[in-house]
């Protein structure tokens, strides 16, 4: 074996040994910076479990994320608008109130996708209540303007009846459902598991509202300052991959992930009510036509409703970019 072939080999050798590991790399930035994401940990269970393990890090590793904490989806709104956030997970309503608002988001992916199971009317323990029609001129509590409150209209829509409803929030609703002040209520997880595991209500048949599919299903959005999204693409990019590895975890590590819950919402929801809630959604890692049909219903019943001013397309809203 000649000298030239050796060399040549060793050359090969070389190029192997320093263009794998860049092959293999996670890396999508090398950019440096700080940004600052608001997350909701009692409405939006998942966003602690994406706080806790830093699943963006290794597709940014130069990028510092400081969590600004919200009770709900509406408490990151002021921050939002006083230009203190980047990113935001959101509920489907605030989220498109905010861009109705304000018109400077991107909607760039999806954080859960309840599809009809998350929507559940609970009545009192031993209420005469045996079917949804019996609740026909009844009180049922709600979030007014909330994804319930569209549930509920879709319910009595197809159903041919007529609810009172009422706005409370659920913390209060709960208390008010197992004093009997109320008739019945539908709310979001962890209230749905936590109304099962406190033994305080019934589930009205049909139980879920998977009946009523697609017309009850909801997005919780991820959304982006679109400034911050034409400049920072790569970052943008990195975070919604980071959040499709969350949705994995989340499937593959249930137990880890209710454990990483409890601690951050400082054991204030039964361990049992946050596995159950977590067990409960269902996630999407790419924007599809069926999700944009989806958040154009929230807008227009928003509108229909009179709390969105200036309506727009949802076509118009989405990136569907950053999740391919």
């Amino acid at each position: 074996m000649n000298k030239r072939f050796i060399c040549a080999l060793m050359l090969v050798f070389f190029l192997l040994i320093t263009t794998i590991p860049s092959l293999a790399s996670d890396v999508i930035t090398n950019k440096k910076m700080k940004l600052t994401i608001g997350y909701c940990p009692y409405g939006m269970l998942e966003t602690s479990v994406m706080k806790e393990k830093k699943f963006y890090e290794k597709y940014m590793p130069n990028v510092e994320v400081e969590w600004f904490f919200g009770l709900y989806s509406v408490h990151l709104i002021n921050n939002w608008i006083a230009g203190k956030l980047e990113f935001a997970y959101l509920g489907n309503m605030p989220a498109v109130m905010l861009q109705g608002k304000m018109k400077n988001t991107k909607w760039v992916g999806i954080a859960v996708y309840p599809k009809g199971d998350v929507g559940a009317i609970f009545v009192p323990k031993g209420s005469p209540v045996k079917n949804v029609k019996d609740l026909d001129g009844k009180n049922v509590a709600t979030g007014i303007g909330s994804s319930h409150h569209r549930i509920l209209e879709e319910v009595m829509r197809q159903e041919g009846i007529k609810f009172n409803i009422v706005n409370q929030a659920p913390e209060v609703a709960v208390g008010n459902l197992e004093a009997g002040k109320l008739d019945g209520f539908c709310y979001w997880p962890p209230y749905v598991e936590l109304t099962k595991h406190k033994g305080i209500g019934e589930l009205v048949p049909p139980g879920n509202c998977k009946k009523y599919e697609p017309y009850v299903n909801a997005i919780w959005p991820i959304v982006v300052s679109e400034k911050f999204a034409k400049e920072n693409p790569d970052v943008v990019r990195a975070f919604v991959k980071a959040d499709q590895d969350l949705h994995k975890f989340l499937k593959e590590h249930p137990d880890e992930a209710a454990q990483i819950v409890f601690k951050e919402t400082e054991g204030k929801l039964p361990l049992e009510v946050l596995k159950g809630s977590l067990a409960s959604y269902n996630y999407a890692d790419t924007i599809t036509q069926e999700h944009i049909d989806v958040m154009q219903r929230d807008i227009d019943f928003l509108s229909s409703k009179g709390f969105l001013k200036e309506p727009f397309k949802a076509v118009d809203w989405v990136d569907t970019s950053f999740s391919k």
